[in-house]
């Protein structure tokens, strides 16, 4: 990647960005286009995008594709948010953008678009010191908010709450005339977020609060506040919202002309995070001004091979999937061997089941998420477990790979749906790769039956048609035994392979 090209259809705004990968292997953006849309008003309004708007957006991306042609883009891509997609007309607009402008945009479910977001993020040089205690990270968009709260490291969950700058902007309209309609929308702000704190976070303060949107990044470059290495001392931000309620703020950024047609989204913006500060106590404010954007830019780049992630983001996967196993009650020692198990099967398969370190990680999702829903029914695990597992953001999974997570882990019990009932989610290849892996977690599952941890040094391959699992037992296995044939018979029907137990006592 020499130079690259992202464009994001958003909710209030379409902006493009230029980016060029610099001799030090870090992305470096040279330009930026910015035009305001209506969709999000649209969309509240009459559940559509009008033509008055759709001209707008023909009008701003055909300049963008000019722009993109002048700077002789070695590669670009086009993607619209998930407040589009929910246009009772999203896929005409599509299809004008297409024939009108020559881009077929694609569209990012919420799953997709904050992890885009996150991997530039998380591609900072000092990231890993910045969660390395707590942190929380806080990615604020037009129409939602999503935030993952880190410790030692770790993300310990990621919840996506409604409440975004359009949201705010229509509670304040609203509230404009009455008496104190500041402190009543801050009211309504704490609320949402006080919910999320004394679930989550029950007291606790964390070291950062990583506030992600470039439009507040902006501000405060304009503004004189105090910033050093993009982090925000709590006492500078206070005295920048004193100035917001004093009505300062607003002729400072008139005066810099930081906004030109949307300067009405700057109040609900700095609400929106003077209401998330004082809800969440945190030591440091950090400010990185990145966007969707510059994750775009990150994404092609690991892609194309041009950059490495200095992150570990499948990891991020597997410890919010401990966090919710843990939250659920799930008993952790069986995960444990499941999880060890299941990668042991994938790994000794490789020559045979044709799937990608993709696919492993989706196992491993499902072995460690299989039985969460015996939190809220014994005798419905299986459904409970799709439920809880669809209602948790997992961040690093797209909304497809969680909703084939839910259908493998629920599959561990019940029979997989056949494919004429759910093929509107799944491409066949993807239905056959479900079932393989729903046939690994099946034999691994088996050889734990009693929750016990039984099995010792196991080892596995595989010879003229036969998974040889070689054990040792602590005390009798006949209940893996006897659950064992039937797994297997299923694990055989899918590969051709037949899983054979060989014991040897300890």
């Amino acid at each position: 990647m020499k130079s690259f090209a992202s464009i994001y259809i958003g909710s209030y705004e379409i902006v493009c960005k230029i980016y060029e990968l610099s001799k030090d292997k870090t992305i470096k953006e040279i330009d930026c286009m910015r035009t305001w849309c209506n969709i999000a008003h649209d969309i509240g309004r009459c559940k559509k995008v009008t033509p008055s708007t759709l001209n707008d957006i023909l009008s701003a991306l055909t300049d963008m594709r000019d722009t993109i042609k002048m700077y002789k883009v070695d590669g670009y891509r086009v993607y619209a948010g998930y407040t589009l997609e929910t246009a009772e007309n999203a896929f005409f607009v599509m299809d004008q953008i297409r024939i009108k402008v020559g881009f077929s945009a694609l569209f990012l479910s919420n799953s997709e678009q904050r992890f885009l977001t996150y991997q530039a993020i998380a591609s900072m040089p000092d990231f890993e010191t910045i969660i390395s205690k707590s942190a929380l990270l806080l990615d604020i968009g037009g129409s939602s908010l999503q935030v993952t709260y880190f410790v030692n490291g770790e993300i310990v969950t990621t919840e996506h709450i409604l409440l975004g700058a359009f949201p705010i902007r229509d509670i304040f309209e609203r509230l404009k005339d009455k008496k104190d309609s500041y402190g009543q929308t801050m009211e309504i702000i704490h609320k949402e977020i006080n919910s999320f704190y004394n679930m989550y976070m029950k007291g606790d303060e964390v070291s950062y609060l990583i506030l992600v949107n470039d439009q507040l990044h902006n501000v405060v470059e304009k503004l004189p506040i105090e910033v050093e290495d993009g982090v925000v001392p709590i006492e500078s931000y206070h005295r920048m919202i004193e100035n917001v309620k004093q009505k300062k703020l607003y002729s400072v950024i008139t005066e810099q002309t930081i906004y030109d047609e949307n300067d009405d989204m700057i109040m609900p913006f700095i609400l929106l995070y003077q209401g998330i500060i004082d809800s969440l106590p945190a030591k440091k404010i950090m400010i990185p001004g990145v966007s969707i954007n510059e994750g775009i830019a990150y994404n092609y780049a690991f892609e194309k091979g041009s950059l490495k992630p200095t992150h570990d983001f499948e990891e991020d996967v597997i410890s919010a999937c401990w966090a919710i196993a843990r939250r659920y009650g799930s008993y952790i020692p069986h995960l444990k061997a499941l999880d060890k198990m299941s990668q042991q099967i994938f790994d000794s398969m490789k020559k045979y089941h044709g799937m990608t370190k993709r696919d492993r990680l989706l196992v491993r999702c499902a072995a460690i998420l299989h039985d969460c829903g015996k939190y809220i029914s014994l005798a419905d695990e299986s459904r409970c477990s799709f439920s809880i597992i669809m209602a948790s953001e997992i961040l690093g999974l797209t909304h497809k790979e969680r909703l084939m997570v839910a259908y493998i882990a629920a599959a561990n019990r019940q029979d997989m749906p056949p494919y004429e009932t759910i093929s509107g989610e799944f491409l066949k290849r993807e239905y056959i790769e479900m079932q393989k892996l729903v046939a690994i977690l099946r034999v691994a599952n088996a050889l734990d039956r009693s929750h016990k941890q039984k099995l010792k040094k196991i080892k596995m391959s595989v010879r003229d048609d036969i998974l040889n699992i070689s054990l040792e037992a602590e005390g009798s296995i006949s209940i893996e035994k006897g659950m064992f044939e039937d797994k297997a018979a299923f694990f055989e029907n899918v590969f051709a392979i037949r899983p054979v137990i060989k014991e040897k006592k300890l």
